[in-house]
């Protein structure tokens, strides 16, 4: 496992979806997604963590070395962003 935590964000054609590439295996599978809360509060232990601990992720897919975020429209990108970060550095360090 590497010492620190790299994320980098990229936005897609939509304001409301983004990836966000991590230098951690986010994943064993080659893809899980969960369409909404409900779904991954029953997900992975990742999923769990990021919808409970990061306030406004509409719905995730988490593959082994990126995350695909859609946020709620309430929400802005920096204030999920920066939630995201803490919470991954907890989980992973």
């Amino acid at each position: 496992m590497s010492e620190y935590v790299r994320f980098e964000f990229e936005l897609s054609a939509d304001p409301l979806v983004a990836e966000v590439q991590v230098n951690q295996t986010l994943t064993e599978e080659s893809e899980e997604r969960y369409a909404d809360y409900a779904a991954g509060d029953e997900g992975s232990p990742l999923a769990q963590l990021i919808f409970n601990a990061v306030e406004g992720v509409a719905a995730l897919t988490i593959t082994p070395a990126v995350l695909r975020i859609e946020r709620e429209a309430t929400t802005e990108w920096e204030t999920l962003l920066a939630d995201l970060r803490a919470a991954l550095r907890d989980f992973f360090l």
